[in-house]
């Protein structure tokens, strides 16, 4: 059997790896393509502030997603309670320290 280098994208068409489609084992010739995969090689290179996505014909790049920093628990409450005094005079300050 033989195997044909595919390319994958994820839900949005943001390219996420090379993988391999294997030929048919009733239909020599034929490729059977993994899930949201194209033949159409990605470009080899990109800036680091753009990202290629597949839109059904080609892939374009489009500017990176940003990821948002995690934001601990600790923030949080703290964010919550500068929003909210109410609630920090009901529990106490000295409570917190």
């Amino acid at each position: 059997m033989q195997e044909k280098i595919v390319y994958q994208f994820n839900h949005s068409g943001l390219y996420v790896s090379q993988t391999v489609a294997d030929e048919s084992p009733r239909e020599p010739g034929i490729f059977l393509m993994p899930g949201n995969s194209t033949e159409i090689m990605p470009p080899e290179t990109w800036p680091d502030d753009v990202w290629p996505r597949f839109n059904g014909k080609d892939w374009t790049l489009i500017p990176k997603p940003k990821i948002q920093e995690p934001i601990t628990p600790e923030k949080k409450l703290a964010e919550f309670l500068q929003n909210n005094p109410d609630v920090l005079n009901l529990i106490g300050k000295d409570s917190l320290l």
